[in-house]
């Protein structure tokens, strides 16, 4: 029998100087630069940052707490069970080497850097995702058929989206990456329409990931606990909400969307929840702008959800979501330092084989129209 391949629907890159060697001449004295404060006691493994318009990043510590891997130069990169080389694809035959490790056939890499808003200048934040783009499609052609990317999307410029969709194509990308947010506005907004019509256009699903995307949000968190737990991860309920209650789905009804790294055990509350509120606000103050209940476009083949492997209702939300819409992820480097929660997922004894099979292999494939 032939093996199916093990796809991993999220795994990162940690943004190095090469990143953003594409930039536009324009920004160039603009470009991001890394600072370390190694042997300076902050309470934190995040000892090095970015330098961007003046403001670092990540944050760990204070008002709008943030924080990730990027840049490797920080204690936290330097200990992770990862090759700085593999990290940051400096070095692709150590990722491919990690991801034959761990049984791995292929990745779909996503950011760190940008797992949050890095200027509020947004013809510039669009250039360093152009910068990005073209930076790992170049690393990724290095192993083509083992390491894919998603495309930065710069929803706060939608006419720089508009157009990056269209290069992402080009490039070879096989999603486009957003957060939950675009700024303050939910991502059902009229001004991303264009967007989501040149994505079906092009034939390139939408990837909704966790990060610090809401300004308000962000701002309420003081600390990295509030940050990872509320901050980071509320977003993608948020643009849950947006697509399948906002009417995105409505309007663009041949769109692929995923919600990732949020884990799956929000999908019964949320759904209840909205479902709930759909009726509530259809009798007493007139139609839901979505034409539907939210959970009716689970039905569509629109709608899929990564889980972590060790979440104990799994099987809830395979029973909600449909197991051809479940997906999960590797999502290394990460800062827990696991190996993979896709291992987890292999080892369930609450999942069939067949309902494994799908999640590892069969609906990332179709996700990310990927041949297997």
């Amino acid at each position: 029998m032939r093996k199916l391949p093990i796809i991993d629907c999220d795994s990162h890159v940690e943004e190095c100087e090469a990143t953003f060697a594409h930039l536009d001449k324009r920004y160039w004295e603009r470009r991001p630069l890394h600072v370390d404060l190694h042997g300076i006691p902050q309470n934190s493994t995040q000892d090095s940052y970015w330098l961007i318009d003046g403001h670092v990043h990540p944050r760990p510590v204070g008002q709008g707490a943030t924080f990730g891997g990027s840049p490797t130069s920080s204690t936290l990169g330097r200990g992770k069970p990862f090759s700085i080389g593999s990290q940051t694809l400096d070095d692709v035959p150590a990722r491919v080497a990690d991801m034959d490790r761990l049984g791995i056939d292929v990745s779909v890499l996503y950011p760190t850097l940008f797992l949050t808003h890095l200027t509020e200048d947004t013809r510039y934040e669009a250039a360093l995702m152009r910068s990005y783009n073209t930076w790992l499609a170049e690393r990724c052609a290095e192993a083509p058929h083992r390491l894919k990317f998603a495309a930065l999307l710069p929803l706060r410029n939608p006419t720089a989206a508009v157009a990056e969709v269209r290069r992402a194509k080009e490039l070879g990308a096989v999603s486009l990456y957003t957060l939950g947010t675009a700024g303050e506005r939910l991502l059902d907004h009229e001004s991303l329409d264009p967007v989501y019509d040149e994505a079906v256009k092009q034939g390139l699903p939408i990837a909704v990931h966790v990060g610090w995307s809401h300004p308000g949000l962000t701002a309420s968190c003081n600390d990295c606990f509030a940050a990872f737990g509320l901050s980071f991860t509320l977003p993608v309920l948020m643009a849950f909400f947006a697509f399948t209650g906002g009417g995105v789905l409505d309007r663009h009804p041949d769109l692929r969307v995923a919600f990732l790294e949020a884990g799956g055990d929000w999908v019964p509350y949320m759904l209840d929840r909205l479902d709930r509120y759909h009726f509530v606000v259809a009798a007493k103050f007139g139609r839901p702008v979505s034409r539907k209940k939210p959970s009716d476009y689970l039905k569509t083949g629109s709608v899929y959800v990564s889980i972590e492997g060790d979440e104990p209702m799994v099987p809830k939300a395979l029973e909600l979501l449909g197991e051809d819409a479940v997906l999960a992820s590797a999502d290394i480097p990460h800062a827990e330092a696991r190996d993979s929660h896709l291992n987890e997922v292999t080892e369930r004894v609450d999942l069939s084989a067949a309902v494994k099979e799908k999640i590892l292999s069969y609906n990332p494939a179709r996700f990310y129209g990927l041949t297997i």
